[in-house]
């Protein structure tokens, strides 16, 4: 039997994952805290907080698992979260699968284990993250190659993601475009801070090339090939969806105080989704380099204006999601 492990498969990029999977596994057994969106007979959800030590017994032997599940939204969560899940969850499930024999981890990791700003990181990098997610996420990639050097015949696969983007991501895209539909964005200082980023539909290809590649390589940064800027991003995502592509420029340190006040505003109970982080983050580069991806025979299949396009037909007739 063919069987695969997804943790973290009713997520975003999990959902994408078991549909593409299903085309070669089995089984897909699927360990998260709420079912996954997919359904199918060759699917078993089995209910588990990765927080918590994990007893599973499977029926079946598994070979690969796909380590998802991750607290990555941030701002979005108090800090002693992202270690909870990020880190102590990986410790929990490396040793589940130690007891139960899988010997293939593929794991996503984030490109926030560098420091945001204006130089361009590539895998061999000093990795100095400033969140409590990238934080989490370089302490359990320092868990999996324990994992893996613990015995010869383990192998691992890690892969720091940039942007996420899709139909079911409800994040950094998913805002943009509906803070462009509205008129309501605006550059923070500049138009030419990089936004490392990928479609979803091409992460969950790479994923599964990694799954049984023969190449010597632990660590992917995985981001489209040059580095895209935010101007980039907006004008693209303009074009494909039929917006103005006249956006203002905002200095930072205004827009940064602006912000500030907001959050005020929202701790005396005006809620709203104005916060500090978000404007750092629009201001700040992440920008890595995905070098080796391209080099070892991968290839995309989508460019940005392809994948908007996609993702705006995967989506009709609604707005996307």
């Amino acid at each position: 039997m063919n069987n695969c492990i997804i943790t973290g498969g009713s997520g975003f990029i999990g959902s994408h994952l078991i549909q593409s999977l299903l085309k070669e596994f089995n089984k897909i057994t699927v360990i998260d805290i709420k079912p996954p969106r997919i359904s199918d007979a060759r699917i078993e959800y089995i209910n588990c907080d990765i927080r918590q030590p994990i007893s599973i017994e499977l029926r079946e032997e598994c070979t690969t698992c796909y380590h998802l599940a991750a607290v990555c939204k941030e701002p979005g969560f108090p800090w002693d979260e992202y270690f909870q899940t990020n880190y102590i969850g990986t410790i929990n499930v490396c040793d589940w699968i130690n007891r139960i024999g899988v010997k293939n981890m593929i794991f996503t990791s984030t490109m926030m284990v560098f420091r945001a700003g204006d130089m361009r990181n590539n895998e061999e990098s000093l990795t100095a993250p400033d969140t409590g997610y990238g934080m989490s996420k370089l302490l359990a990639e320092w868990v999996l190659k324990a994992w893996q050097n613990a015995a010869p015949d383990r192998r691992l696969r890690m892969v720091r993601l940039g942007v996420v983007f899709g139909r079911w991501e409800n994040g950094n895209y998913t805002r943009l475009y509906y803070a462009l539909k509205k008129r309501r964005f605006a550059y923070i200082g500049r138009k030419t801070t990089v936004k490392g980023s990928i479609y979803v539909k091409d992460v969950i290809r790479f994923l599964q090339f990694l799954t049984d590649d023969d190449y010597n390589r632990c660590i992917y940064n995985f981001v489209y090939p040059n580095a895209t800027t935010i101007g980039e991003i907006c004008n693209t995502m303009c074009e494909v969806f039929g917006f103005s592509p006249r956006i203002p420029v905002i200095p930072y340190r205004l827009a940064l105080w602006i912000a500030y006040g907001f959050e005020f505003l929202s701790a005396l109970g005006l809620k709203n989704p104005i916060h500090h982080r978000r404007i750092q983050k629009l201001y700040y580069s992440t920008d890595i380099s995905a070098d080796p991806a391209y080099q070892n025979g991968f290839k995309l299949s989508y460019s940005l204006h392809e994948a908007l396009e996609e993702w705006r037909k995967d989506c009709l007739p609604e707005d996307i999601y």
